[in-house]
């Protein structure tokens, strides 16, 4: 009969994890500490930034320690040289955090999961790099570590449901103040310590090469791998083949997310041949067998069709980071089937170590995902600019131009699209503002921007218009003005008795009209004529965002009143624009 653990024996096994990873536990506290001063931090903290970072640093330190510490553990070398090679190469990592942007871009994000992925693969091969390979032990150090990260995993949820729920009821039974945010702490000390050392805790020993991990095989595992995961990887291989046997037979293009299909179809079959290896060899597993002989067999001509798909759309638009990491994936699968078939023993750890080394290669350096997407689109932004020189661009190009602008606006300086073709057109506009927005940095190249969602048929019928406020500047000054609303075309402004100007009570109400608005001051009816506004004005003309306030101007005998345009979109035929949807910033000054 099993017993339920003691807290002696609980805080003995903690107690000997931390001796055992005392700088990964480290790295999981500081996290969570982190973690709670950010769910503190006001809107405009500044120190966000800080503690957002911070997070991120912790998380990468919190596995690359225990990489280090698994291969010094296993190399039997001096405990100070991997306290000294953890915290050098965990600074680094801090470094490569703190050197992102204040607002974290999009290709920043990717560098940062790229890296996280590298150094969780990273863990499933640093004890095996100075031992002597044994496949089987290499096999079920992975199991272990899966399955303990499954375990961990449900601990933590049941632990955090049960307490949550237990503060929830003496909260609301006995009353007791707990404030909100206890239920957020709760969450970020157990995901981040219990979960971090229940995980550390069960991670298995690398004992001498006499002293092998035993093989234990789950049989629910290879219930799920036989009888689940590759009848249903055959039948999407069946879909995929006959996908292309269609475009050689009708001469056709590839659809571009067919490279997507196909290399999560090639990832999910190199991971059932991870989940079936130990057993695939055994008598009576013979469909494991043959899935293992004949899967790469028929994934060369799959393989085929991804590098075409993939290099026909870098041919068209370009260098992208997420074309490349598809190119990569695909090159690395092709190296990885080669390998597969060319060996006649191969090594399963050749699987995560080369997808490790070609992550780490793809995070910084000339050859990286950043450099080679900014240098292909820097040349195709540069062929635009030339082509504009010698003739108009058509709608398309304007928004293939428009995407490689914001592409490299979002990403990089923006200086670097000034070069000698547009240094008179841009230079100016960088002195003015320093983050112009994509849409002013194509006014100012003399062309239009258009959105990657947008249709020349949208263009031509349609119009917008988006107001952008930075959320820097969301306090407005509104010296000069008594009054300011909001109105929109959906909803009606209606207030009595709202405000006291010079000791006059004012109730205001806005009532659409043909014209476009009245809007009603007590006693007196002010025609808004927005409609004749909008049409006069060529900057509706187009389908922007823009960071100039457009303003219209009304002089009423008792009124002065400013209408700031927020949003508004519409359709337009040869001779008017009709407007579906607006709404609109109303400030009004009570003349003497």
């Amino acid at each position: 009969m099993s017993k339920f653990p003691s807290i002696k024996n609980v805080l003995k096994a903690t107690f000997k994890t931390v001796l055992r990873f005392p700088l990964e536990v480290t790295a999981a506290i500081l996290g969570t500490i982190f973690a709670i001063l950010l769910d503190n931090a006001e809107y405009d903290n500044p120190l966000k930034e800080l503690f957002i970072k911070a997070i991120l640093s912790s998380s990468l330190c919190f596995v690359l320690f225990i990489s280090v510490s698994l291969y010094f553990v296993t190399s039997q070398k001096n405990s100070l040289l991997r306290f000294a090679t953890s915290l050098l190469l965990g600074a680094l990592l801090v470094a490569f955090v703190f050197n992102f942007d204040e607002q974290i871009t999009t290709l920043q994000t990717q560098q940062f999961l790229v890296l996280s992925i590298c150094l969780h693969l990273l863990v499933s091969f640093a004890a095996f790099l100075p031992k002597k390979y044994n496949q089987n032990e290499f096999w079920e150090f992975n199991k272990q570590l899966f399955l303990r990260i499954l375990t961990a995993s449900l601990y933590s949820i049941v632990l955090y449901s049960g307490l949550a729920l237990a503060l929830f009821a003496v909260k609301e039974l006995f009353q007791v103040p707990f404030p909100n945010e206890i239920f957020a702490y709760l969450f970020y000390v157990i995901a981040g310590i219990f979960n971090s050392i229940f995980f550390l805790n069960g991670i298995p020993l690398i004992k001498n090469d006499t002293e092998p991990l035993q093989l234990k095989y789950p049989n629910g595992l290879k219930n799920f791998t036989q009888f689940i995961l590759l009848p249903l990887i055959s039948l999407y291989l069946i879909i995929l083949i006959g996908y292309e046997v269609q475009i050689i037979l009708t001469f056709s293009l590839p659809i571009g997310w067919v490279s997507y299909l196909v290399l999560i179809f090639a990832i999910f079959g190199i991971l059932s041949f991870l989940l079936v290896y130990p057993i695939a060899s055994n008598v009576g597993n013979l469909w494991m067998r043959t899935f293992n002989r004949w899967f790469y067999f028929l994934l060369i001509p799959l393989l085929g069709l991804l590098f075409w798909a993939i290099i026909y759309r870098i041919s068209l638009y370009g260098v992208t980071p997420e074309r490349f990491y598809v190119l990569l994936l695909s090159i690395w699968l092709a190296f990885v089937v080669a390998y597969l078939l060319i060996q006649k023993e191969p090594k399963i750890k050749f699987i995560p170590i080369s997808m490790c080394i070609a992550g780490l290669l793809s995070i910084i350096g000339p050859q990286s995902a950043s450099s080679v997407s900014k240098n292909s689109q820097l040349n195709r932004y540069e062929s635009y600019i030339k082509k504009t020189e010698k003739e108009k661009l058509n709608f398309n190009q304007e928004k293939d131009l428009s995407s490689i602008v914001n592409f490299l606006d979002k990403n990089y300086d923006a200086n670097i699209l000034i070069i000698p073709q547009t240094k008179d057109k841009l230079t100016n506009l960088f002195q003015k503002n320093k983050n112009p927005s994509s849409t002013e940095i194509m006014e100012a190249l003399g062309l239009e921007y258009h959105s990657e969602y947008a249709t020349e048929n949208d263009v031509r019928n349609n119009f917008y218009y988006s107001f952008y406020e930075n959320s820097d500047s969301t306090v407005e000054n509104i010296s000069g003005y008594d009054m300011a609303l909001t109105v929109t075309n959906y909803s009606e402004f209606n207030c009595t008795d709202c405000i006291a100007i010079n000791k006059i009570n004012y109730s205001i109400k806005s009532t659409k009209s043909k014209y476009g608005l009245d809007l009603h001051l007590n006693n007196d009816v002010i025609p808004l004529k927005i409609f004749e506004f909008i049409n006069n004005n060529l900057v509706f003309d187009q389908e922007r965002s823009d960071k100039k306030r457009i303003t219209q101007v009304v002089d009423h005998s008792k009124y002065q009143i400013s209408i700031q345009y927020i949003n508004l979109n519409g359709t337009r035929n040869s001779t008017k624009k009709s407007i579906n949807t607006y709404s609109l910033r109303i400030l009004v000054k009570v003349k003497k």
